[in-house]
């Protein structure tokens, strides 16, 4: 009986086989008959657009289309961008064929072309609104290109320039800051550590004052005090900002920002400094990651950057804020640029990987649906638009969020500090693991020619992974997003005053009921889907709140209680995030008039919302939502990709992402594999 069983499946599997290699089966006569060959046909001949996409890219750039129009078109005309021809158009890729010693010359060279076109003009020595937000724009722009780059010009101006800028005064203003911006010296930022990252307040890099000679020395104890991963460091940076513990008469005072000079204009590494290569890495090969050790380094009384506390000649410390913590905040609050150039450079990714992957969809064919049919676009198949569908209206949302970001940060006062911190941490996690989501898929979505390196979208998971970690580790982040929101919390109910701030108002309402039968029109109602977010962070506070303090009554310190509440921490972080990104979709929304823009840019809304009822287990798990009302979430998320899918070329085409930054693949990618494009 087995044999005969194995018999039978054999025979089977021979028959569907037959069927797959022979599309006739009404006439078993026929054999395999041979297709013509293949042709490339543009999405555009075929795909129609029913809003202006030149409108939609001004929604969501916002700011300065011209600047960036014109830094692209730089980029595009200079050699050392590595342009080439494939399939009939140029394309600017950098060549990660080269070593890594290659790749980071290159990245030298780069900054030096566009200094000498005045892309960097006003970085630091101009103030306002405009031009932080051309200088912003310039940087969207640059991370379109290569990622090394960006992060280098970020180490360099965001990291380093604004330290100085914001944790000095006006004597380290007047002394670095025009230097800084002609790259008459090349900065750097030491405050990662081999034993601590996230834990700054950890670092164990020692600094003393010496009475005698005015001087500070700067120390490293042990080896895992040596400073990691430190961007500019191994090769070419010259100054660097130090974070270390300052002891003072033999009390420690906390972190604080010292200014080192490293090497000298020749490049040559200063005395009592030791410094290391960290090596090649997954992606970044163009920054030059290095380590520094401090022996016994003496520096200048005026080179601790002293807008918080100061050290005065007798050696006395001097400081307005007297208490630790509120001090320490105070150091680290200026250096949220970082996060925030992160966040959107991260968001940019995803368009990229999605333009790319979308556009090879909507010309790449496989399978028929019918005998001797024609084989199907992939944007066709339905589980093809629910794989990068939702992803694009992500990223559509994340824009949007983005922008707000930005216009904290540009409009920043003291006031603001709280919001600006609480809003980068969390964006920043949010939309670097977005990115990293959204990269996987694009590479399978493309196939094997997503494994290519000139189709940018497989490098480009190895070049943005370190956004998880860098900056802030984002699990880290998200949690302290919900000590903030918790903080809020306590002072309104101790306070018996309303929620203010934050996007908290709502919690000053009733509680939001959800209807026990969600039709379409429902769930698509801005207002729903509002109160759906709003009741989810409401009642994860509630609970994260009421957790804690149950840890505690049981005898839990609050920073273990903390600890082990960590899942509702992570699940209000995630919460609070994604409530604010749909306010501000929302908000983009309701300046757009009636008509073909808008309502497309309602379907993304709904599909950004729906996907996130969908995806977070919270809403099922606490009872925000019934199985049924999860079921017809999920059935609307399909009905959307099918709505979404005519639109999809248009939506891509506002991106405001040029041919040149994409990939052969989003192109006529059967002219840029022909025989005649190989050298020989």
């Amino acid at each position: 009986m087995a044999q005969e069983s194995s018999l039978n499946r054999a025979s089977r599997r021979t028959r569907i086989l037959n069927n797959h290699l022979v599309q006739s089966p009404s006439d078993p006569t026929s054999c395999l008959q041979s297709n013509s060959c293949l042709s490339y046909t543009p999405p555009e001949v075929t795909e129609s657009f029913d809003f202006e996409t030149k409108e939609m890219r001004k929604i969501l750039d916002f700011h300065n289309l011209e600047d960036r129009d014109w830094l692209f078109r730089v980029i595009e005309q200079g050699k050392v961008f590595n342009g080439k021809e494939r399939g009939g158009r140029m394309f600017v890729i950098p060549d990660y064929n080269q070593t890594m010693e290659q790749q980071r010359e290159m990245t030298m060279k780069r900054i030096e072309y566009l200094l000498e076109r005045g892309v960097f003009d006003g970085w630091l020595m101009k103030k306002g609104v405009e031009s932080e937000l051309k200088k912003l724009a310039f940087v969207d722009v640059i991370q379109n290109f290569d990622h090394s780059l960006a992060v280098m010009l970020g180490v360099h101006f965001f990291l380093w320039g604004g330290a100085i800028q914001f944790m000095g005064t006006k004597r380290h203003h007047d002394k670095w800051l025009r230097d800084t911006e002609t790259f008459a010296l090349k900065g750097c930022f030491s405050m990662t550590e081999l034993g601590h990252g996230s834990n700054v307040r950890g670092i164990e890099t020692v600094t003393t004052y010496d009475l005698k000679t005015g001087e500070f020395v700067i120390s490293t104890p042990c080896e895992s005090a040596q400073k990691y991963w430190i961007g500019g460091a191994a090769n070419h940076a010259t100054h660097t900002i130090v974070f270390s513990q300052l002891n003072i008469n033999g009390v420690n005072q906390g972190v604080h920002a010292f200014i080192a000079q490293i090497r000298d204009e020749d490049g040559n590494i200063s005395p009592n400094i030791r410094i290391a290569d960290c090596g090649h890495k997954i992606g970044l090969n163009g920054v030059d990651n290095g380590r520094i050790w401090f022996d016994n380094l003496r520096i200048p009384r005026e080179n601790l950057l002293n807008s918080v506390a100061d050290v005065s000649p007798d050696g006395q410390y001097l400081s307005t804020i007297k208490d630790p913590d509120q001090r320490f905040a105070a150091f680290l609050s200026p250096l949220t640029s970082g996060r925030i150039t992160i966040a959107t450079s991260a968001v940019f990714s995803s368009k990229v990987g999605l333009a790319i992957a979308i556009r090879y969809s909507l010309s790449r064919r496989v399978f028929s649906a019918t005998p001797n049919g024609p084989e199907v676009l992939l944007l066709d198949y339905p589980s093809h638009q629910r794989r990068l569908l939702p992803l694009l209206a992500k990223s559509y949302a994340m824009t949007f969020g983005g922008n707000y970001l930005k216009m904290i940060y540009v409009n920043r006062t003291p006031g603001s500090a709280k919001t600006l911190h609480v809003v980068s941490s969390a964006f920043k996690a949010i939309f670097t693991w977005h990115n990293m989501r959204t990269l996987q898929e694009c590479r399978e979505a493309c196939g094997g020619q997503g494994l290519k390196t000139e189709n940018k979208i497989g490098h480009m998971k190895g070049e943005f992974d370190v956004q998880s970690t860098f900056e802030g580790d984002n699990n880290v982040l998200m949690q302290q997003v919900s000590k903030a929101l918790l903080s809020e919390y306590v002072a309104a109910k101790k306070k018996n005053k309303p929620f203010k701030g934050l996007g908290l108002e709502h919690m000053n309402g009733p509680v939001p009921v959800i209807p026990s039968n969600l039709t379409s029109s429902i769930l698509r109602s801005s207002q729903f889907q509002m109160n759906a977010f709003c009741l989810r962070e409401r009642d994860l506070l509630n609970r994260f709140a009421a957790e804690l303090s149950l840890y505690q009554s049981k005898g839990e310190s609050k920073e273990h209680a903390f600890m082990l509440s960590y899942q509702l921490a992570e699940d209000l972080g995630r919460a609070f995030s994604d409530r604010a990104i749909l306010q501000t979709f929302i908000d983009a929304e309701a300046n757009v008039t009636a008509g073909s823009l808008k309502n497309v840019l309602g379907l993304l809304r709904s599909m950004y919302a729906l996907i996130c009822l969908e995806e977070d287990a919270a809403f099922l798990r606490y009872g925000y939502l019934s199985t049924g009302n999860a079921a017809a979430v999920r059935k609307e998320v399909t009905k959307l990709c099918g709505e979404l899918r005519p639109h999809a070329l248009a939506l891509v085409s506002s991106l405001g992402i040029p041919d040149a930054f994409l990939s052969p693949i989003a192109f006529n990618w059967i002219d840029a594999n022909s025989s005649s494009s190989v050298k020989h």
